[in-house]
């Protein structure tokens, strides 16, 4: 019964924001964004993606999922973006 809990807490909770940078396909700097969990939102991922590109930045891609399990939804999100020069 408490692996069932502990599991059930992941799912829901989520994890902090994955940045990893990449070159967009027209060469510019960027970073794909990974921010997953039913209780986070967009805002971390578009938080983060500021963060990384240090202001400005253009959304290239945006996905999002959800899974239904026996704990909640597993939800997912992927953003990824092109830093604006300053």
């Amino acid at each position: 019964m408490k692996s069932m809990a502990i599991a059930a807490a992941v799912l829901l909770a989520g994890c902090a924001a994955v940045v990893e940078p990449i070159s967009t396909p027209d060469g510019k700097n960027g970073f794909s964004v990974s921010c997953n969990g039913s209780a986070e939102s967009w805002a971390k991922c578009y938080n983060a993606a500021s963060k990384a590109c240090g202001g400005a930045y253009d959304i290239i891609d945006k996905n999002q999922s959800s899974t239904p399990t026996a704990y909640g939804p597993l939800v997912t999100r992927d953003l990824v973006v092109s830093c604006k020069k300053s």
